[in-house]
């Protein structure tokens, strides 16, 4: 999607929440900021629940960051929840490669802690307490302009949160997938599981409920795994309307360190196109760690 494209839909969208004395200076903010380069600091110290993690995101095609500064309740506006669910779509499609961080301009919060720990928010954190990010940013007020989404270049191409703005949300798709497309709806009504910190040869074991909400039977004609690390098996390959099926799907991790994707692609003798069930990650390479069985 051209530059701009995008800054004609943002435009849109808060010219329909705002009002019409605000749109000139909303444009003005916005123009400066796509198309500009972000500065990540090379310090900062990721985390994934209490894990520290050399994280690199440097490749990644596309990268959301969410910045919350000090003002206000941070964890009533980490929307962690809500950021799972949207993390875990945008990193479900193999061909696009989408990193995220969120930014907590704070030290290690034991309450901040809490609630991570709480929703299993399996993504990384960094709690930067020196204000390393706004200082080397300088973004401008306003938590609106706080979350963006940054291409291969760490160039801004799309700003807002999509966790509060479904139109921007729609947008972040747009950009990120190429396409206004819908994808045909599957039956697990969440196909993709962030499944957090894991070591070379731990076992993870994820369950995706599939639930036939049709008229008609499905049968599942085969599952194919994305690689031979990956196993699954079905509780039932049909499916009566009204009903569900467990699909079990196993994952043997790898030994490269970073974030990794696996998927299994499941194939219908009713439906043209294969549902994909994803799990995403991070392996930590520690020669010390005993393999383990991770399930759910």
């Amino acid at each position: 999607m051209r530059l701009s494209s995008v800054i004609m839909l943002i435009c849109l969208v808060i010219a329909a929440a705002s009002c019409s004395g605000r749109v000139d200076k909303e444009k003005e903010v916005l123009s400066s900021l796509l198309g500009r380069e972000i500065v990540i600091p090379d310090s900062f110290v990721c985390r994934i629940l209490d894990t520290p993690i050399d994280y690199d995101m440097s490749n990644a095609d596309y990268k959301i960051i969410t910045y919350l500064d000090s003002s206000g309740c941070t964890p009533c506006r980490m929307k962690l929840q809500v950021w799972n669910e949207l993390i875990n779509e945008f990193k479900s499609s193999e061909d696009v490669e989408v990193g995220f961080l969120m930014v907590l301009n704070s030290a290690p919060d034991k309450e901040i802690i809490f609630d991570i720990k709480r929703d299993m928010f399996l993504h990384p954190v960094v709690f930067d307490s020196d204000g390393l990010y706004d200082s080397a940013n300088r973004l401008p007020t306003g938590e609106g302009y706080h979350t963006l989404l940054l291409d291969i270049d760490n160039k801004v191409v799309c700003v807002g949160n999509p966790v509060f703005n479904p139109k921007i949300r729609e947008l972040y798709r747009q950009i990120i997938t190429g396409s206004k497309q819908q994808t045909e709806r599957g039956l697990a009504a969440n196909p993709n599981c962030a499944v957090g910190i894991a070591h070379p040869q731990d076992t993870i074991q994820k369950q995706f409920l599939l639930a036939n909400q049709g008229s008609q039977p499905i049968t599942i004609q085969e599952i194919v795994p994305s690689c031979d690390c990956v196993t699954a098996i079905a509780s039932t390959d049909t499916i009566a309307p009204g009903n569900s099926t467990m699909v079990t799907v196993s994952l043997v991790a790898d030994t490269i360190a970073g974030s990794f994707r696996r998927h299994v692609d499941i194939f219908y003798n009713e439906k043209e196109n294969p549902e994909r069930l994803t799990l995403n990650g991070y392996l930590i390479n520690n020669h010390n760690h005993s393999p383990k069985n991770q399930q759910q």
